[in-house]
């Protein structure tokens, strides 16, 4: 690179950086907590109308894609659309939150700054880093107006996932990396499990308990599925190895029989299942069905497995030149930008699959002491740390080719 070039280059860094104002983004975070969006229990039409409204001030273009009745995905680009001969870089958010609960010392949805913090539903997750994104890739387009960018935000990432499903149905486009703004404490995420949830029926014969040995109990059956369950989890640990580490299962749920003396009939359980890169929930599922049909014995009971919901995981070379701009952009702000591995899910493996992109999960917030939590909270120097790194990491992949 000439050094006109590279003294460009810097100029650009500086111009765009010069426009991140972490007063505004704590406006914007508080106007899109505001605007409650909480799954199960609502829609998140207001939110996405306020997203509409941050997008327009700061110069983007939106367009919704209705996933269900008030629930749009919302798309927000700067600059030309991304081609094959001018990739873009996708930032990806959610504009969902889980249900505020109980636990609070003020109204949820009422955000308060204090102390250096922002405190309300979303503040983490995500809506913080969603005002954060925004206003970054504002910045860089106005000191690069050529280079294309863009917001993907969907809709029920809480819950099923539907809106990320329904992006999936559109064609794939051309992106140089994604970015998912969910809360990693500003540490660099390079790889992620994927998870799968599935359901497990068991049916019986019902009896009196006073003759159990005429009924077929369907909760004895379902405790040897568990037991295989927990087996394999076993199995699957002790294989571990990686930044990932390993596959495992979990039984979170277990209901089933009428009464005390009733041989109990029926019996479900509720399985997750975290998957490793590359693994699909149908795999998952035949996995299942083979341990249940170990588990079943001639007990009398039958047993079905359904596949409720998958999410993809991915992994990024360590060397990919996306975790060097993440790292470099990170500590350039004075972070430690630490690169790991999440045990949680999120959507960036549906992105990473559908449009072949490197993807790094990078955003404000702390996804386990705060997140889903009373009292949510997020650092205001967080959100423009956040918003810095983007500018940086858009700019430095863009520079790269």
């Amino acid at each position: 690179m000439s050094a006109g070039a590279a003294s460009g280059q810097a100029a650009a860094v500086e111009a765009a950086l010069a426009l991140v104002d972490g007063a505004t983004i704590v406006a914007d975070a508080s106007a899109l907590i505001l605007a409650a969006s909480e799954n199960p229990g609502g829609t998140e039409l207001a939110a996405v109308r306020m997203l509409e409204t941050i997008a327009s001030r700061l110069g983007g273009r939106s367009r919704r894609q209705l996933v269900a009745p008030g629930r749009p995905n919302l798309s927000v680009r700067f600059g030309p659309d991304p081609s094959a001969e001018a990739p873009g870089v996708l930032v990806l958010g959610h504009s969902d939150v889980v249900p505020a609960g109980d636990g609070w010392h003020a109204d949820p949805f009422s955000p308060r700054v204090a102390d250096g913090w922002l405190t309300g539903r979303g503040a983490t997750d995500m809506k913080g880093g969603l005002a954060a994104a925004l206003q970054a890739l504002a910045a860089v387009h106005r000191a690069r107006p050529e280079l294309p960018l863009e917001l993907l935000v969907t809709v029920d990432e809480e819950d099923l996932a539907t809106g990320v499903q329904a992006h999936l149905g559109e064609p794939p486009s051309h992106y140089r990396a994604c970015i998912v703004a969910e809360p990693t404490d500003l540490a660099v995420v390079i790889a992620c499990r994927g998870a799968a949830n599935l359901q497990v029926d068991v049916a019986g014969r019902a009896a009196h308990a006073g003759r159990p040995e005429d009924g077929a109990s369907a909760i004895t059956t379902a405790a040897r599925i568990a037991t295989w369950i927990a087996d394999d989890h076993a199995r699957l640990r002790a294989g571990a190895f990686g930044l990932l580490g390993s596959a495992t299962w979990s039984v979170g749920r277990i209901e089933g029989g009428h009464g005390t003396s009733i041989v109990p009939d029926r019996c479900t359980l509720l399985v997750d299942r975290r998957l490793m890169p590359g693994e699909t929930g149908a795999e998952a599922l035949a996995q299942l069905e083979a341990g249940i049909a170990d588990a079943l014995g001639d007990g009398g009971c039958t047993a079905s497995a359904a596949l409720l919901m998958e999410m993809p995981g991915f992994e990024t070379a360590p060397g990919h030149p996306l975790v060097a701009a993440a790292v470099d952009a990170l500590a350039a702000e004075g972070r430690e930008a630490p690169v790991e591995a999440w045990t949680a899910a999120c959507e960036g493996g549906f992105i990473a699959r559908h449009h072949g992109c490197p993807t790094v999960i990078l955003g404000p917030g702390d996804i386990t002491g705060q997140a889903h939590q009373p009292d949510e909270r997020v650092r205001i120097d967080d959100l423009e740390a956040a918003a810095r790194a983007y500018v940086r990491m858009a700019l430095a992949l863009h520079d790269a080719g």
